[in-house]
């Protein structure tokens, strides 16, 4: 029931009001069968090997969110990521929840791991999502002051239940995809068995029907 009723609430269920939020990135806008694949919480040493295996085998690019103790620990895996021409963003330095945590922290966090990436990548950072898909006022003020789009999903198949298996994973984001869709998966520990087999079945289902894979 929780991997039926959490995927449909955090896709459909936000649908009508990504409209109020214009400053957040929902979805691109596009009419062209084009989809943009993003994943949270890299990089792991348990995943974004694989990961990056998976999508150069369907041309794909994607964008990671990239959590900033994680980059610390694992420079060289950020840096194949960013030279496999995927779009780095930011998700924070550890993964703090903006809804109860000091705004000052919350600041601190995001400038923290944006220094990090674009001093190790060389590159600036434009992205950046909100750990649990908390957006807080004082994130949107911090984004707008350093041009750094904060960025949501259209799609949330929600790979990081327990409950989740990759073939119900696999069908929400094939029953849901439109043109210009932003699709959050994770590159997580948690996730190991479920997000690489949901996106294999993602990647060829959606490449065989003409869809292209972009980054942001």
């Amino acid at each position: 029931m929780l991997q039926r009723l959490v995927p449909y609430a955090a896709t459909q269920g936000l649908r009508p009001v990504q409209s109020f939020f214009p400053d957040l990135l929902w979805r691109v806008d596009t009419d062209r069968r084009e989809v943009f694949l993003t994943f949270d919480d890299g990089p792991t040493t348990a995943l974004t090997d694989d990961l990056l295996d998976l999508l150069a085998a369907y041309d794909a690019r994607a964008t990671c969110f990239l959590i900033g103790h994680h980059v610390e620990e694992h420079p060289d895996l950020a840096r194949a990521i960013h030279r496999a021409g995927h779009t780095v963003g930011n998700h924070t330095y550890t993964h703090l929840d903006a809804w109860t945590s000091p705004q000052d922290s919350v600041r601190t966090q995001l400038s923290r791991t944006t220094m990090e990436l674009e001093d190790l990548l060389g590159t600036r950072v434009r992205f950046m999502r909100p750990p649990y898909g908390h957006p807080t006022g004082a994130m949107r003020t911090w984004c707008a002051e350093r041009q750094q789009r904060m960025v949501m999903w259209d799609v949330m198949p929600g790979d990081f239940l327990k409950t989740a298996t990759a073939e119900q994973v696999a069908s929400f984001v094939l029953d849901n995809v439109r043109p210009g869709s932003v699709v959050v998966l994770h590159d997580n520990p948690i996730c190991e068995g479920v997000t690489l087999p949901a996106l294999e079945t993602i990647l060829s289902t959606l490449d065989r029907d003409g869809w292209s894979f972009n980054a942001l």
